[in-house]
């Protein structure tokens, strides 16, 4: 009997780029073709020639691409726009199935899959290795005589490894290995740990093991929020394949349909009544990168009325709990932008500082990034949040922060006259706030006053010219 590898992995390869939605992206590659020989397999396609190709992904699954929405177990890449490329394919058996995707020089890649080749693992033969004699040239190898020698039969692999984990619902979590397991059930709850943001863990209510498969019930997960699945030795293989030192955990981002995070603001130093005013009007608009990350801007407007204020403070999380070092800004940037930010939660912390120490009470903005499938769009809703930290934080308790002190993104200042334009393709009706509704009437009242002085200016050199026309006449 065939033993079919069913490793399913979620199309997270991001492509395109978020200042080119507007451009066509290249063809979908036709004509795919694959061999096997020498434990290899070959691939070949047609090239596309719709758009300057700077290389191709070759992707490859246990089971049919198109009839899967996308989903794949592995894939890898060709150095330029040729178009074969030769790989070691996994060590299973059973049916192996290959797509392919151009990617344009100018980041964009094919919309869809429309074509796969298949192939049978079990017609992938390894090259023998074996020992070599030394022997004279010029004399020919003696005839080897048949034995009843059956066949060795070479078993799974000497250590149990963590393939793949699959957040299935908002309290379940499906994770694979690359052997059947099995586990003590007194000493179940010793050998798996899930950790949140800050140290703390996800409660596990139920575990169930099915052959190489083990689906794990927890409580709700929150979304966007990274969680650590850690086995231990306590679970091992069927045959008695231990854990793999290495391949035994497995970061996963809580489902897209689970509870809130609960943001909590950093630590703040005292403040004081004296203190800055936040900064105003924000906005958030992601964009993607070719790289499969978010390019992340926010704008704002700052009332520096009193000519006072020295800089912006900005501090970044991953899950609203743990923030990095906080990002000093000089005061009249018109925001920042950040650059290789991961799906998921992310959240910004800002406030301002004046020339005589005091901060601000402090902004908090945050934003769930959903993943983008090519071909199929994006997975999960794009929502916005915000928190006025002066309302929910006693700023007069000076604490140290607490987790992670890294920064988790690449930041870097903008001018207040940057473009920006909506990630297309994706849900925005979560992302309503009222506080863009607002209206700034102090910045209103400026442009209708300077409006007003370009007017008589312009008035006034009109009649000067006029006048100087008329006296040159004359």
């Amino acid at each position: 009997m065939k033993t079919k590898l069913k490793l399913i992995c979620t199309l997270t390869a991001l492509a395109l780029t978020g200042n080119v939605f507007a451009q066509s992206a290249p063809s979908a590659v036709e004509g795919v073709e694959a061999t096997a020989s020498n434990g290899e397999v070959s691939v070949q396609w047609d090239a596309v020639t719709s758009d300057p190709i700077d290389y191709y992904r070759v992707y490859y699954s246990g089971e049919s691409i198109l009839d899967n929405a996308g989903l794949y177990d592995d894939f890898e890449v060709t150095e330029g726009d040729e178009t074969t490329l030769t790989f070691l394919p996994p060590q299973s058996t059973g049916d192996l199935y290959i797509a392919v995707i151009a990617v344009a020089q100018n980041g964009l890649e094919s919309d869809f899959f429309t074509a796969e080749a298949r192939i049978e693992l079990d017609a992938v033969e390894a090259l023998p290795t074996g020992v070599f004699k030394d022997y004279d040239e010029d004399k020919a190898p003696e005839e080897q005589q048949p034995t009843d020698t059956p066949p060795v039969q070479q078993v799974g692999g000497a250590t149990a490894r963590l393939l793949k984990g699959t957040v299935a619902s908002p309290t379940s979590l499906l994770i694979e290995f690359s052997a059947s397991m099995t586990v003590e059930a007194s000493r179940a709850p010793e050998g798996l740990k899930i950790e949140g943001p800050g140290g703390t863990t996800l409660q596990i209510k139920n575990i169930t093991i099915e052959a190489k498969s083990i689906t794990i019930t927890t409580e709700a997960q929150e979304r966007g929020v990274v969680y650590n699945v850690q086995f231990s030795e306590p679970f091992e293989g069927r045959a008695g394949q231990l854990l793999d030192t290495e391949d035994r955990s497995v970061l996963l981002t809580g489902h897209a349909d689970g509870k809130d995070p609960t943001p909590a603001a950093p630590p703040s130093r005292v403040s004081d009544p004296l203190a800055p005013p936040d900064l105003q009007d924000i906005t958030i608009v992601p964009e993607l990168q070719a790289n499969g990350a978010y390019s992340v801007t926010l704008q704002w407007t700052v009332d520096n009325t009193p000519g006072d204020l020295y800089g912006i403070v900005a501090y970044q999380t991953r899950d609203g709990q743990n923030f990095g070092q906080p990002n000093l800004l000089p005061i009249d940037v018109g925001g920042v932008q950040l650059a290789d930010v991961t799906p998921g939660f992310f959240g910004i912390y800002l406030q301002t500082v004046n020339s005589y120490g005091y901060v601000s009470p402090g902004v908090f903005q945050y934003v769930n990034l959903p993943q983008y499938i090519p071909g199929y769009g994006f997975y999960g809703d794009l929502t916005f949040g915000s928190m006025n930290a002066g309302d929910d934080v006693n700023f007069e308790e000076t604490e140290e922060a607490t987790g992670p002190q890294e920064d988790i993104a690449t930041l870097s200042a903008i001018s207040d006259e940057t473009v920006t334009q909506p990630l297309e393709g994706v849900d925005h009706s979560a992302a309503f706030d009222e506080s863009n509704l607002s209206f700034n009437w102090r910045l209103i009242f400026l442009i209708a006053s300077a409006v007003a002085v370009l007017v008589i200016l312009i008035v006034g050199y009109i009649a000067l010219t006029s006048k100087t026309n008329s006296s040159v006449g004359v």
